[in-house]
């Protein structure tokens, strides 16, 4: 259960009740821009509020001073603009060094390989973990991501909202190399954390929620996969990711987060996944498929469409030209989305493979707890 709301949607249940059922399209439309602390200057926001800004969205991370977060957030509300927080979750270098055990794993197709050509064969009790992708969806890292939100959101202003990014797996989830692909976290039988159910990113939302009472907290979703993305040499290379698995349990997880969540990010930088990935025409045209995946694809996944007024566009405002960022805008107003955030402030997806050895782990593991290793 979740606020009293029952999360098992599997196909042949009632439909869930979606928060924000009835959202209303004529509700102003968010036009935000997503900057890092030291992005936050006076002359900056000065330039933004002459360009039909109203949203600025605060990047919080540990490498950034408390002053500093604390100074950008005073100087975003002195200017008049709604303050929102941006969190990464699952992609963080410093949880996946300290906790490799933590990291998504990538295992069955060996698709992935293409883009990592010299990555050596694996061993018997050895498997590829997904370099720094720690996901929020085990046992083991939970409260871990929920202590360090709260850390984050210590002694910062009251913000209107919080953009929650990354909640899903990990990029090349059943190991097809597509980007997109992350509805799992080890599809495979070598596991080194215990997997949650299907409503934890739901759980987590909630869990947020109860950090800054008042703040909207926003999921920041990523689309999977595209039909066009199957044929060889394609995103997929040849892995039935589009008609197999993916969708359906992509919609399992999404599905519980659209009863908790009033609104929900779309993450759209369309320059920045692999180039060999999904596209559908030139001008970021990919960002309109991925906002109508939500309303065309899902309900044919045994899931719900989604309105596209209840959704954020998460733009790529990094490494663009000014007409780039333009056609981005346009695409996110002509699909009637709740609005959008232009990323001025990088949001990094990459990955790597890594290895583990997991017959080490489990020995070191067994040594730790005092038991004598299998």
């Amino acid at each position: 259960m979740i606020a009293g709301v029952t999360l098992g949607i599997a196909l042949g249940e009632a439909a869930p009740v979606f928060a924000a059922e009835a959202a209303n399209p004529a509700a102003p439309r968010m036009r935000g821009v997503l900057l890092t602390a030291r992005q936050v200057t006076s002359k900056e926001l000065k330039k933004l509020s002459t360009q039909n800004f109203d949203t600025v969205v605060l990047y919080l991370d540990e490498k950034t001073s408390l002053t500093q977060k604390r100074g950008a957030a005073r100087r975003i509300q002195e200017a008049k603009f709604d303050l929102f927080y941006w969190i990464e979750i699952a992609r963080n270098p410093a949880l996946a060094d300290a906790h490799p055990e933590w990291m998504a794993s990538i295992q069955t197709h060996p698709e992935w390989r293409r883009h990592f050509p010299s990555f050596p064969k694996l061993a018997t009790n050895q498997v590829a973990k997904t370099y720094p992708w720690v996901p929020v969806l085990y046992a083991e890292t939970f409260e871990t991501h929920r202590q360090r939100t709260a850390k984050l959101l210590t002694q910062m202003p009251a913000a209107k909202g919080i953009f929650l990014n990354d909640l899903q797996g990990a990029p090349t989830a059943c190991g097809c190399g597509n980007h997109f692909c992350r509805w799992t976290t080890d599809y495979g039988p070598i596991r080194t954390a215990t997997r949650l159910p299907n409503d934890a990113a739901a759980k987590f939302v909630q869990e947020v929620g109860k950090l800054m009472p008042g703040a909207k907290v926003v999921p920041v979703w990523t689309t999977e996969c595209a039909e066009h993305d199957f044929p060889k040499g394609a995103a997929c290379d040849g892995v039935t990711c589009f008609t197999g698995r993916c969708w359906r349990e992509y919609n399992a997880q999404l599905m519980p987060v659209a009863v908790v969540a009033e609104q929900i990010g779309v993450l759209l930088p369309f320059r920045d996944f692999h180039p060999t990935l999904s596209r559908s025409g030139p001008e970021a045209a990919w960002q309109k498929y991925a906002l109508r995946s939500f309303t065309e694809i899902l309900p044919q996944r045994e899931g719900r469409a989604i309105p596209q007024s209840r959704l954020i566009a998460v733009l790529q405002g990094w490494d663009v030209t000014p007409q780039q960022e333009q056609t981005q805008i346009r695409h996110a107003q002509e699909a009637g989305t709740a609005g959008y955030i232009l990323a001025r402030a990088k949001i990094d997806q990459s990955w790597e493979p890594r290895l583990m050895d997991v017959s080490a782990f489990r020995n070191s593991q067994a040594q730790r707890e005092g038991h004598a290793p299998h």
